[in-house]
This record gives structure tokens, C-alpha cells and sequence, in this order.
């Protein structure tokens, strides 16, 4: 199976109409015709393209850049409607980064999962907050969720989540075999910390990941981060837990993933039922032993 990650190094686009050329010129080269595709896009996507299109006005900081954000109420509506007609176009399944949204009153911070017809099949919101975020007034998520896609079950990791082992985890044990990361780390790299999220993640709980971090610039505050195709570490080379990565030329970074291999990987040292699975069935909504 086919995965895709962007960051958005090299992104130009002013326009939807550019936005749409972008990715097609992206993306289109990677596909082939009757074979699924996933395609993941960093965090803080919509406030990049809100930012880009002029629709911000002059805002000077990424603060200030989510205020304004937030008093576009048509904005999450309209980048829905952009990434849905992408993704039928395409004709993949896509995980069109992040969107700040209200709901009932609270500020969240949620990655959707796009299938090719253009329907959304999930929204998975961040669960745990920086003290930066909490004093933006985001509110947290309250659930893990996991979605039945060609790739078997895929769960979403949102931002910081991605440093919480709870959230890997808890997806593991409800079946999810590949995870999407939209991620968005600040300037200037720290390789470790980076390694300290979704790689560490995965080596805990044998999933695939497609890590996807924006590394571009936002209202003069930049993101940096390597994008990240992870597996465990006994199916990569020299046992690096890595199957691709790519920096700041803006590149897409793809895979092909075997989920057998996977498997087979499980079957010599299943982690999860070596653990104490049960110690998790309050917070996770099915009991249940890995696939």
C-alpha cells in the first residue's frame, strides 16, 4: 500500500486554485490507477492556507495568526470543501492536516480522514495540551477513534499527542495498524525530541507511521521537522526504524507498506499481549488482543 507525506517546504501557492495545482503536481506522479493511496499533510494546514491566501490580514505573529483565524467562522467549512474536492479528484484517501474548529462554544484542534469519494470518515481532535495551547483556549478531545480504511484500521495522532505513549497505545490495542501525524515542531530542530514522539510510538506498539511536519513559515513563526515514513524496527534498514524521511526541499516522502512483514514481525514478539492489555480497557473502547 502506497503512503504519501508532504510538508509544504517548497509551497508557493496564494490561491485555492494554486493550493489545488500544488498538490496535483505533488501527488499526481506517485499514483497508480486502482491502487488505494493515502496522502498525509502536516498540522496547522488550514491557518497556513488561510495565511497564505491573504485572508489574515497583516498578522505579525502565530498568535495573532490564530485570533484571526478563529474570527473567520467560514474558514474550517471552506477548507473542508477544498480538501474533500482534492481527494475526489485524486482519487485517494487523505488526511488533509489540521483545523482549529468550534464546537458548542470550545476551540478544538482536529485532523479529518477524507476517503476518495470526498466523504469525511472521521475527525480525530487532540487530546493533550501545551500550556501554549491552553492559553490559546483550546479545549481537549475526549476520545480515541480508529477507522476502517483499505489499509486496515487507521488512528490519527494530533500534534503534541504524539509525545503522550497513552494515545499510541490505546490505538494499538483498538487495531490500528497504520497511524497518520500531522505535526507542526518549531524551530530550530531538536532531532531527539522529534524521535522522542511518533518513532518512539511506533517501536512501542509495531504500527506503521506517516509523519507528516510542516516546515514552512506561518506569520514569521516557522516550523522544522523531518517528514517521516516509520515501521518497526526489525522490517527497516540497519534496524532504523525509518522506511523514508525528507527535510526542507519539499519532495514528497513515500513508502510502500507491507503490512505482512508487519505481521510477521508481531508473530515472533507480539509487545502488546507480552503487556497487560487488560490494564487499558478503561480508557480504550474495546477489550481485545492485537490482529
Amino acid at each position: 500500500m502506497r503512503v504519501i507525506a508532504l510538508n509544504f517546504a517548497d509551497a508557493d501557492f496564494a490561491t485555492p486554485g494554486t493550493y489545488r495545482e500544488y498538490l496535483l503536481e505533488k501527488v499526481s506522479p506517485l499514483l497508480t490507477a486502482g491502487e488505494p493511496a493515502l496522502v498525509v499533510l502536516p498540522a496547522h494546514s488550514a491557518l497556513l492556507l488561510a495565511w497564505s491566501f491573504g485572508d489574515l490580514g497583516d498578522v505579525q505573529a502565530l498568535e495573532e495568526a490564530m485570533l484571526q483565524f478563529v474570527q473567520l467562522p467560514s474558514w474550517p467549512a471552506t477548507w473542508y470543501e477544498l480538501q474533500q474536492k482534492l481527494a475526489l479528484e485524486l482519487n485517494i484517501w487523505l488526511v488533509p492536516g489540521t483545523v482549529l474548529i468550534t464546537d458548542n462554544g470550545r476551540l478544538y484542534h482536529e485532523a479529518p480522514l477524507v476517503d476518495p469519494e470526498g466523504k469525511i470518515r472521521g475527525r480525530q481532535r487532540q487530546l493533550f495540551l501545551s500550556q501554549q495551547e491552553k492559553a490559546w483556549g483550546l479545549a481537549r478531545g475526549t476520545s480515541t477513534d480508529v477507522f476502517d480504511t483499505p489499509f486496515g484500521k487507521l488512528g490519527i495522532i494530533v500534534g503534541t499527542d504524539a509525545w503522550y505513549p497513552e494515545t499510541g497505545r490505546i490505538l494499538a490495542l483498538s487495531g490500528a495498524g497504520l497511524i497518520c501525524h500531522p505535526g507542526a515542531l518549531p524551530e530550530p530542530k531538536h532531532t531527539w525530541l522529534q524521535f522522542a514522539g511518533m518513532w518512539s510510538q511506533v517501536q512501542q506498539n509495531q504500527f506503521f507511521c506517516v509523519e507528516s511536519q510542516l516546515c514552512t513559515e506561518i506569520a514569521g513563526w516557522r516550523a522544522g521537522g523531518e517528514t517521516l515514513i516509520h515501521a518497526p524496527c526489525e522490517m527497516t534498514a540497519a534496524g532504523s526504524g525509518i522506511l523514508a524521511r525528507g527535510g526542507e526541499d519539499g519532495r514528497p516522502v513515500t513508502a510502500e507498506l507491507d503490512d505482512n512483514r508487519r505481521r510477521e514481525v508481531i508473530s515472533r514478539y507480539p509487545l502488546l499481549k507480552l503487556l497487560q492489555p487488560e490494564a487499558y480497557s478503561p480508557i480504550y473502547p474495546e477489550k481485545g488482543g492485537r490482529p
